[in-house]
C-alpha cells in the first residue's frame, strides 16, 4: 500500500493520477497542516477540505499537525503512523526543488519507507497543461503578491487560465516557487464535485488568501 503526500492543491492531486497509471496501489492520503492557524500552510483552507478530498477519491486519510518550529520532529511521527497502517512508500508531487525533495526523501528513508517523486523534473508548463487536459478543476487558494497580481485569486485552473500566467514574467507555471496555490474540487478520481463556499479574502504579509470552506447542505 502507498500514500500520496498532499496538500488537496494540483500537483499532489495529479501525483496521485499518475501514481495510479504507473499502478501504484494507493490507499491513502498523507496530509500536515499548521495547528497555530488550524489551516494548510501556504494554500490557506482548514484541514477539513482535504480530508473531504480523501472521501471523494475514496482514499483513507492520515491527517496530523505539525508545529512550524518542530516540523521534522513532528513530521516524522506522522511517518510512524503511515508505517503503523501498513503503508509502504509515500508519493510526492514536487517538481523542481532540491532542497525540498532532499528533506523529504531524507525522513522518509529514514523512516524505512520508500520515496517516490512522480512529477519530477517534468516541464511544468506540460504538467500544467496535462492537468487541464486530464480534466481535473482547481481554484486558486492563495496569490504572493511579491510574484503574481491578486486578481489571479479565486480564478479556476483551465485554458484561459494556462494563457494568463504564461504571460507573467519570472512566474513558474505551476507556482513552484510559491507564486500561487490551490485547491482540487473536482476531477476523473472523484466520485464528485467537492462543494465550495468563498467568504472573503484576507492578507498575511505578502500573500492573500480566499476564504474557502466545505459547504453545508
Amino acid at each position: 500500500m502507498y500514500a500520496v503526500s498532499s496538500s488537496g492543491g494540483k500537483d499532489s492531486t495529479f501525483a496521485l493520477f499518475k501514481a495510479l497509471e504507473q499502478n501504484f496501489k494507493v490507499t491513502h492520503l498523507i496530509h500536515v497542516y499548521n495547528p497555530d492557524t488550524s489551516r494548510v500552510r501556504f494554500h490557506g483552507y482548514k484541514p477539513e477540505m482535504v480530508s473531504k478530498q480523501a472521501e471523494l477519491l475514496g482514499l483513507k486519510e492520515i491527517i496530523k499537525p505539525t508545529r512550524s518550529e518542530k516540523f521534522e520532529q513532528d513530521f516524522e511521527l506522522v511517518l510512524k503512523e503511515a508505517k503503523k497502517q501498513g503503508i509502504k512508500g509515500l508519493i510526492f508531487g514536487n517538481l523542481f526543488l532540491e532542497d525540498v525533495r532532499e528533506f523529504y526523501q531524507k525522513n522518509v528513508t529514514n523512516a524505512g519507507l520508500e520515496y517516490y517523486d512522480v512529477l519530477w523534473k517534468q516541464p511544468t508548463e506540460k504538467v500544467l497543461k496535462n492537468f487541464i487536459k486530464t480534466g481535473f478543476k482547481a481554484i486558486i487558494t492563495s496569490v504572493w503578491l511579491k510574484k503574481l497580481d491578486k486578481k489571479f485569486l479565486g480564478k479556476h485552473i483551465n485554458e484561459k487560465f494556462l494563457k494568463e500566467i504564461k504571460k507573467e514574467k519570472n512566474v513558474d507555471f505551476c507556482g513552484e516557487n510559491g507564486e500561487y496555490h490551490s485547491l482540487v474540487f473536482n476531477g476523473p478520481l472523484f466520485k464528485k464535485p467537492l462543494e465550495y463556499e468563498t467568504f472573503g479574502v484576507h492578507e498575511e504579509k505578502e500573500n492573500i488568501f480566499l476564504d474557502i470552506r466545505k459547504k453545508e447542505n
